[in-house]
């Protein structure tokens, strides 16, 4: 049976990554109040090992991620409704990835929300506000295809989403609402894949990454809707001189994200689930090709949303990572 149903959720994920447009006409079908920013765990960009590391090698991230939102949608088009002054999220998180051998490296994410919060404009002042650990990710990521002459690798892994915490956040005796939970609440699977194509001579690479969360049903009922994260990456390495330590990478992403309904004991919750396409510039700063500075954008160019939610303003992301052999 569970056999069966990964089948089905891999076969639906190949085809909204490949035709993402017929999601929207999926959507529509699905029963469609108003919701905040409802997350199925750890925010997604910019801070992936796109490839399996050389056995020993150990690859230490910091990542922080801040969201802000201030408009709802209704499907596609801007929604007068005007309830929240504004929402948003501040999440800093950790990458640790390490060699285990050639072509199979092991990897650990975990993250804290400094806060995921509600602004209300009546009453004037009163905002809801949530935080914690959100959810560790342990997976294994294998190297499936490795040419050097034609600069072509693609590797794949498989990762268990953990919650730190099953119970659910209560502030001041209220129990705060679940897109507002810092956690899932419940297990999770995590299935990725990056494809990488590079060329030294030009310094030019190109990525592809896909990411496709399943999410468990926590025990007070809640299911985030499994999602699929469907990216290409462009990036081009300005070449450094021998007296300057720096070099410079400007990297630009193009991210399709689809969030399927979530269910509260079975039961599809109408305003959730999105279809969403960002546009993501980026910029790498390497310190003598050990230290790496990133900072990013998330631009949105596309949303649609079941009934009526919160819509993504902008997001900002910043990382700082050391490999040590």
């Amino acid at each position: 049976m569970v056999k069966r149903k990964l089948s089905m959720l891999w076969l639906q994920y190949c085809r909204f990554g490949v035709v993402w447009a017929i999601c929207l006409i999926l959507l529509k079908t699905i029963p469609l109040g108003a919701q905040c920013f409802s997350s199925s765990g750890n925010p997604v960009g910019g801070s992936q090992n796109m490839g399996t590391l050389d056995k020993g090698l150990l690859s230490c991230i910091g990542f922080y991620r801040s969201s802000f939102s201030d408009r709802y949608f209704e499907g596609s088009k801007e929604s007068s409704v005007d309830i929240l002054k504004n929402a948003n999220y501040n999440y800093a998180g950790t990458l640790l990835a390490y060699g285990l051998a050639q072509g199979v490296t092991i990897e650990m994410e975990a993250g804290y929300f400094v806060n995921k919060t509600k602004n209300y404009k009546i009453p004037a002042g009163y905002s809801l506000r949530g935080f914690g650990p959100a959810n560790a990710l342990i997976s294994s990521k294998i190297q499936i295809f490795n040419n050097i002459e034609k600069g072509i690798g693609w590797s794949a892994s498989v990762g268990l989403k953990i919650p730190f915490s099953r119970e659910l956040q209560y502030i001041d005796n209220v129990r705060l609402p679940f897109d507002l939970q810092a956690s899932t609440g419940a297990f999770g699977l995590v299935v990725q894949s990056y494809l990488m194509k590079q060329n030294s001579f030009t310094g030019m690479r190109y990525f592809v990454f896909n990411r496709m969360d399943i999410n468990g049903t926590s025990k007070d009922g809640y299911h985030y809707g499994p999602s699929f994260v469907n990216a290409a990456f462009v990036s081009k390495h300005l070449i450094r001189t021998s007296g300057w330590p720096v070099s410079i990478t400007l990297i630009f992403q193009v991210r399709n994200e689809i969030h399927r309904q979530n269910e509260l004991w079975s039961e599809p919750e109408i305003s959730s689930g999105s279809v969403k396409l960002f546009a993501s510039p980026q910029v790498n700063f390497s310190l003598h090709e050990t230290w790496n500075l990133s900072i990013l954008t998330d631009i949105p160019v596309y949303q649609y949303y079941n009934h009526i939610q919160l819509a993504d303003r902008m997001a900002f992301g910043i990382s700082l990572s050391r490999s040590i052999d």
